[in-house]
């Protein structure tokens, strides 16, 4: 995605081209810390951010949501608009393009233009349905049928039938333990949907 598709004010881009800059991260590079404060609000241009959160009394990870290309951080947002420091922490789930955009023009822009502020209403609201979505997972799926529908959503997402992930951190993404997903992927085997490499695991029929 270039800043001319995005769906804003032709007088916005301008303003976002001297005022934004653009950069590439790496797969891994840390986007945002719990605990810090926010200087710019990532929009992603092209690639993956993983948002989550650290229970460091379980020593676990909370997945919280994926941003793709188009859009932004909510809980990034909600920081900037408070001047909180940051409740999640962010990193590149591959290589990815990002526009950095500084937290003082969010709020200015919402004013000044009617698209940029419908654009951070919408991020708002879908992020919202995603927590709503993600809560109903953990409360009324199985943890079976929510690791199946993981690693399909991965393969969209990424668009390769090969999940490069660990156990332990497919356990964090699901908020269980590395045992028990070993043991799902292991029935999965049995059932010929998946095969599992070393460090891969290869889903079949996508």
């Amino acid at each position: 995605m270039k800043l001319d598709d995005l769906p804003l004010e032709e007088e916005l881009k301008t303003e976002i081209g001297s005022t934004c800059r653009t950069i590439i991260v790496e797969k891994s590079a840390v986007l945002a810390e719990s605990g810090k404060y926010m200087k710019v609000i990532p929009l992603v241009l092209d690639g993956s951010i993983r948002v989550y959160r650290n229970d460091y009394d379980l020593d676990r990870e909370i997945l919280l949501y994926y941003i793709a290309s188009g859009q932004t951080c909510m809980m990034s947002l909600v920081a900037s608009f408070s001047d909180m420091k940051s409740q999640v922490h962010a990193i590149a789930e591959r290589k990815s393009e990002l526009l950095l955009v500084p937290t003082t023009k969010v709020r200015e822009w919402q004013i000044n233009y009617p698209k940029w502020n419908d654009f951070i209403i919408h991020t708002f609201l879908n992020r919202y349905t995603e927590l709503l979505n993600t809560i109903n997972d953990l409360s009324f799926k199985n943890i079976d049928e929510r690791l199946y529908n993981y690693l399909i959503q991965y393969h969209h997402r990424q668009g390769d039938d090969k999940v490069s992930l660990t156990h332990k951190k497919l356990a964090n993404e699901l908020g269980t333990t590395r045992v028990v997903i070993s043991r799902l992927l292991k029935d999965l085997e049995k059932k010929n949907v998946v095969e599992l490499r070393r460090g891969e695991i290869i889903l079949k029929g996508q």
